[in-house]
């Protein structure tokens, strides 16, 4: 299995060629070919995390090749960069989450007509990029497959977005840029300090990791230490779209297709949470203590905020962005506690808020098409022409909302678990995001599928099961890791043991 990751990634670029050369009349083989490689990565992934050895932990499945080196990167030191891939407790669901949400959201496409070949090769180039970020163990892969990231998305979003799509990818383009340049600095100012206070310049992953250990470390001593670690939290803000850079996001989600929202909400603004604890908290635990109170306000501001804000919208769209915004912002506050407990708790977000927000997106989508609409005021007893549908609608808002049972419930529990411990009296204040979820996701769930019938509304034709089934497997999961939150705790728990451990937790 020393070369699944590297075909995980490179079956998608397969298809992406295929798809790119396809005759231009011919719709079923891009779309064919975007299924079979989605599908494809989707069981390498399945089989890696099967096989991953949860009692060993730590890094596995490496692949590692030396890509080009500097000669004098510092001092007279040379720098080798390698191609270097792999997988632990805290990649790995993040895998897995971009393979099932990237293979529902290739089958959610088929109503594509507009330039087809061009939509299903943008959209496997940017799963093989997301792929990339989760499965590099080397800061200048990792930063490539971030960056790569930022070309598809932005055609994606302004050839097959709304009215107003040219200025949303451009809102996109502009604000993950700006995420781009602090990430830079920040990790590879990071890289230097350690290089120049270990005479040794590297930027594997697993070695920065090592070598940074403690919070008494040379480069936390460093001044220029706080600065990088601040520019990086920056950074990662404006990738979750977090207040104060959160406008991005709902401008997006506004425009963008249903199937590229349920990538763009259930994976792509997952990688800055991914950053936080794989560089923030691994690479500088010292100062991931020290800024831990700033930290959890934030989270907090971000629940209340976005909570309230998602409380008066009317259109679902931009209700579901605000929803990833608030509970995003509980990630932050249970990764603040630095406890195994909230870890644990902030993957269980990460994963199921993923899963759940796809899986809203691709209801919304055959709403949409239905309708002609996502706005809750021309919407109202969908239930009636449309049962299955408004089902699975319910059940994915009743999972959003923390419902038992499902991976959203878990992942509350942990994160305010550990949060308590830390910081009681601003994790009080964040129970409070779940109140306000129960009515944002209840309000719009009255408005959209009880009531009585618009006229306009009755007879219309309830999803077909090809539509139901992207939504029925991303719910099945949700379920899975609910009812046996072992699936996912048991791989993740040694990489999450030992990074609250570096931090003091």
């Amino acid at each position: 299995m020393q070369n699944a990751l590297l075909w995980v990634i490179l079956v998608p670029l397969a298809s992406a060629a295929v798809s790119a050369v396809a005759p231009r009349e011919s719709r079923s083989l891009p779309r064919a070919a975007a299924l079979l490689g989605s599908l494809i990565s989707t069981v390498l992934v399945a089989v890696l995390y099967a096989r991953y050895d949860r009692a060993a932990g730590g890094l596995q499945f490496v692949f590692s090749k030396p890509w080009f080196t500097i000669g004098n990167a510092l001092a007279d030191l040379p720098l080798t960069v390698h191609f270097a891939l792999g997988a632990d407790g805290l990649s790995l669901p993040l895998l897995a989450l971009t393979a099932v949400v990237g293979l529902t959201a290739v089958w959610a496409s088929k109503d594509v007509r507009h330039r087809v070949k061009e939509y299903y090769a943008w959209m496997m180039v940017l799963l093989a990029a997301l792929f990339g970020v989760f499965a590099a163990t080397d800061l200048f892969a990792l930063f490539l497959f971030l960056e790569l990231t930022l070309i598809p998305t932005y055609f994606l979003i302004g050839i097959w977005g709304g009215e107003e799509r040219g200025r949303a990818a451009i809102k996109f383009l502009l604000y993950r840029g700006l995420s781009s340049i602090g990430l830079v600095v920040a990790l590879f100012g990071i890289a230097y300090l350690a290089g120049k206070a270990g005479a040794n310049m590297t930027l594997d992953v697993a070695s920065l990791t090592a070598n940074l250990r403690g919070p008494a470390s040379d480069v936390e001593m460093a001044p220029a230490a706080k600065a990088l670690f601040l520019l990086l939290l920056a950074a990662v803000l404006v990738e979750e779209a977090l207040v104060p850079f959160h406008s991005w996001l709902p401008a997006v989600q506004q425009q963008a297709a249903a199937p590229v929202n349920m990538v763009l909400g259930g994976v792509l603004v997952k990688t800055g949470a991914y950053l936080l604890l794989r560089a923030g908290a691994g690479f500088l635990p010292g100062m991931m203590h020290e800024w831990a109170h700033l930290v959890a306000v934030i989270g907090v501001v971000n629940v209340l905020w976005a909570g309230l804000i998602a409380a008066a919208q009317n259109d679902w769209r931009k209700l579901m962005a605000y929803a990833t915004i608030s509970h995003m912002g509980i990630f932050l506050l249970a990764a603040a506690s630095m406890t195994p407990a909230g870890l644990g708790g902030a993957l269980f977000l990460v994963v199921s808020s993923g899963l759940l927000t796809a899986m809203m997106f691709a209801g919304l989508g055959s709403v949409e098409r239905r309708t002609g609409t996502t706005n809750m005021v021309a919407l109202g007893g969908l239930s009636k022409p449309m049962p299955y549908l408004s089902g699975l609608l319910l059940a994915g808002a009743l999972g959003s909302l923390g419902l038992p049972g499902m991976g959203q419930f878990v992942g509350e529990i942990l994160s305010f678990a550990g949060a308590f411990a830390v910081f009681p009296r601003l994790s009080a204040f964040g129970v409070l995001g779940i109140l306000l979820a129960a009515v944002y996701f209840l309000r719009a769930m009255r408005k959209t599928v009880f009531g009585p019938t618009p006229a306009t509304k009755e007879g219309l034709p309830d999803a077909s099961p090809a539509e139901l089934m992207p939504m029925v497997l991303l719910l099945a999961l949700v379920i899975v890791i609910g009812v046996f939150p072992a699936a996912l705790g048991q791989v993740a728990h040694g990489t999450l043991d030992a990074l609250a451990a570096r931090m003091g937790g």
